[in-house]
This record gives C-alpha cells, sequence and structure tokens, in this order.
C-alpha cells in the first residue's frame, strides 16, 4: 500500500467488523475510527490525506462503511455515535 493510498473498500469494512466484534458493548464513531486505523496500521500520511474542509478522506470513508454495514443489518448505532456490531 502506497503512502497517499487508503485500503480498498472491502479492507476498511472487514477491519471495521473486526474491530466492532472485538468491543461487544459498542465503541463511540472516534473510537471506531481509531481501533480500525490501528487495526490497517495506517500512517500518518494516510490518515492525514483531506477530503474537503478538515474532514480527512480517512473518515469520510470509513462513515460510508458505518452507513452499509447499518443498511445491511451487521451493525446497529445504540445512541449518538455509538455503534455495535449485531
Amino acid at each position: 500500500m502506497s503512502e497517499a493510498k487508503l485500503p480498498s473498500t472491502s479492507e476498511l469494512r472487514d477491519a471495521l467488523l473486526k474491530v466492532l466484534a472485538g468491543s461487544p458493548g459498542g465503541l463511540s464513531t472516534s473510537e471506531v475510527d481509531k481501533a480500525v486505523a490501528q487495526e490497517l496500521n495506517l500512517t500518518e500520511s494516510q490518515l492525514g490525506i483531506i477530503r474537503s474542509g478538515n474532514r480527512t478522506e480517512f473518515a469520510y470513508r470509513l462513515a460510508w462503511e458505518r452507513t452499509h454495514a447499518k443498511a445491511k443489518g451487521l451493525i446497529v448505532r445504540t445512541s449518538t455515535r455509538t455503534w455495535q456490531i449485531v
């Protein structure tokens, strides 16, 4: 994986599900983001890619992965900004 390239959609999804499976009590959005970044061994350079304004490409893409996983019934939002695997 090059410094400027983020993992594929499937890699992000798999890491998201793995992180949430390891935390049955759920995690906040920021905890999920941090744990997925660690799971994928992302560099500061990768995490620093800006999408728009001050939102990173990583945060944007991972938010979409949460949305897709929720729509498929794989995860639920248990409270504001808290996620749990089903």
